[in-house]
């Protein structure tokens, strides 16, 4: 068994995926358990966050309107003309009250159904009250008044607003019997010179008690608000309200402002929040047996999972391993033909797994074998034709240097000054042109090169050509392929004043490219490239020329030099593109990098 597990790769697979099996299945139900609880326990946690924070965010928005409202009236005027009107009729106590009545209290009332009362009292001893006509069993009982409640004239003065949450039994029904109620009071002393008054506004805390009801964590889990005292303000149950919370509930608010416990000793997961600018907090009670419902939940199907599982992998795994190991067996006997010299066999490379990648990897390696084969013979017959070529253009060179030299003392003799200086124009391109010893030259010379021919132009054609050169004089050093410029000056010349008998003008400018290249743009006024053959040159200047189309590409001046460039400097910056103006000219630039007399010297 040893012997055959030792090589045979189908029974390590299978021996190595039963290990994992049974190794996972002794693990899972260890660990899985205490994961599940963590993560449980952090689920619940912030899930109920997102509940109190959303409960939070009415209960704020709810208390800050109350008391918006409840500012914006004591600083009414109307409330200062009612506090001031000493010794006023009670005509005109009752119109300031009236006021107040029509402009604040009846539109925040038609939002805010929920208010109680609102009482005026003056130190002058008048009192008006307002009472909710929608409230007839909550209605603020008939005779109440402000100067006998037990914290009369104990209040702070204007800036202090009071706020308390008690269950109220000023309040009776329709029947006149006595109720209570929890209310939120809200009340606050003012002072106007020698007259002082009182503002106290009751609400109903039902609407909160609403918000709680909203919020439901677990079966029999509680919401309640606790003051900063540890006193209820407002719970599901209303008999709740005013009684004071456990002092182990209440160590565990005082920690934070928020945050959340899991009580060992109650079994309960503890929720609270702080709200914004009362120093209450709302606060959660979730008992464990909730939680353990989707504990055990996920406990029952994790185990049921993994046995099926099990059965399910144990039935699969030998399968799998024969799938696997046999289509690395086909590769293997490819393998071995490929090392007799057999590179005409191919690995049947099934499905879309790693092994049949590995199978079509193989395979484009022994495409790309023939093709660098066959790739190879082709360059070395382009490179005999260029062996060829290049001692043809030699000994064409020397004829052609001698019958030069000839025109020029002919031309001496005569005294003809033009044939002279086209001569030797003539003379310096093909001296510049034939030297094919060195690749690089200064950028100077390769620009000297073009004035040459543009001199034998101008000889031609006068002035209905013209053109100039800008370069920077740091530029003049920098070293650049041969005759890289020329063939798109002549293009200029040949598709532009020779085609259509315009006067153009053509424009050279060598600049700096960033740090490390040079860029020349060459533009004429010409009518430019059409649509068509712009689109053709440019998706041919984007593909990769292989080695042996140079000579396909010898007469296309465009797609010659792109593949000299790209082909000397081996970098995908360098080389031709082409772009149109704003003018609708073509502008030609020619990307290479700077290489200075320190790095490159001739």
């Amino acid at each position: 068994m040893y012997r055959r597990l030792r090589h045979s790769l189908q029974w390590k697979l299978v021996v190595l995926i039963t290990a994992i099996i049974a190794f996972v299945t002794a693990v899972i139900g260890t660990v899985n358990y205490r994961k599940s609880i963590g993560a449980i326990d952090s689920d619940v946690t912030r899930f109920s966050n997102q509940i109190l924070t959303q409960a939070n965010f009415n209960l704020s928005r709810y208390i800050e309107d109350n008391e918006h409202f409840f500012q914006m009236l004591g600083t009414a005027a109307e409330f200062r003309d009612w506090s001031t009107a000493t010794n006023a009729s009670a005509y005109h106590i009752f119109r300031n009250y009236k006021f107040m009545e029509t402009k604040y209290i009846e539109p925040f009332f038609a939002y805010h159904p929920e208010l109680l009362s609102i009482v005026f009292y003056s130190s002058d001893g008048y009192q008006s009250i307002y009472r909710n006509p929608d409230k007839a069993d909550e209605m603020l009982k008939t005779g109440y008044a402000m100067d006998r409640e037990p914290w009369f004239g104990h209040l702070p003065f204007a800036g202090s607003i009071t706020r308390s949450v008690k269950l109220n039994t000023t309040y009776v029904n329709h029947t006149g019997a006595a109720q209570r109620i929890p209310v939120l009071t809200y009340l606050q002393q003012f002072s106007y010179g020698n007259a002082s008054s009182y503002l106290q506004m009751d609400i109903s805390l039902k609407s909160t008690q609403a918000i709680l009801d909203a919020v439901k964590l677990g079966d029999t889990g509680s919401t309640f608000i606790v003051d900063g005292d540890g006193a209820v303000i407002t719970a599901h149950e209303q008999g709740l309200v005013g009684s004071p919370i456990d002092g182990q509930l209440q160590s565990v608010l005082n920690r934070s402002e928020s945050g959340s416990y899991y009580d060992k000793h109650t079994k309960r997961m503890i929720v609270y929040q702080s709200i914004p600018q009362t120093g209450w907090k709302i606060v959660s009670l979730i008992p464990y047996r909730d939680l353990a419902k989707s504990i055990v939940s996920i406990r029952n199907w994790t185990t049921l999972m993994t046995i099926a599982g099990i059965v399910i992998a144990s039935v699969l795994v030998f399968w799998v391993a024969t799938s696997i190991t046999a289509r690395l067996k086909a590769l293997r006997k490819t393998i071995g033909l490929t090392r007799m010299g057999r590179l005409d066999v191919r690995v049947d490379a099934k499905g879309s797994d790693e092994v049949a990648e590995l199978g079509m990897a193989y395979n484009h390696l022994l495409d790309r074998i023939d093709a660098s084969i066959e790739q190879l013979a082709e360059s070395r017959i382009v490179q005999q034709q260029a062996i060829l070529s290049a001692l043809q253009s030699q000994i064409n060179s020397h004829f052609l240097f001698n019958a030069m030299e000839s025109i020029n003392s002919m031309a001496n003799l005569a005294r003809h000054r033009g044939i002279m200086d086209t001569a030797v124009a003539l003379s310096n391109m093909l001296r510049y042109t034939s030297n094919y010893q060195q690749s690089l030259v200064l950028l100077e010379d390769e620009l000297k090169h073009v004035s040459d021919y543009m001199h034998i132009i101008g000889i031609l054609y006068r002035d209905d050509v013209k053109f100039g050169i800008e370069v920077d004089e740091e530029l003049k050093e920098a070293r650049s392929l041969k005759a890289i410029i020329q063939p798109f000056v002549e293009n200029s010349i040949k598709h532009g004043y020779e085609t259509t008998a315009e006067p153009m003008v053509i424009g050279i400018k060598a600049i700096r490219d960033g740090e490390a290249y040079v860029r020349i743009e060459i533009e004429d006024n010409g009518s430019g490239f059409t649509e068509e053959k712009l689109a053709e040159l440019q998706m041919a200047l984007s593909l990769e020329q292989p080695a042996q189309a140079f000579m396909q590409l010898s007469r296309i001046g465009v797609l010659n030099v792109h593949y000299r460039l790209r082909t000397f400097y081996k970098d995908s910056r360098s080389g031709v593109s082409l772009s149109v103006t704003d003018s609708g000219a073509t502008q030609i630039a020619i990307v290479f990098p700077y290489y200075s007399k320190d790095v490159y010297p001739l």
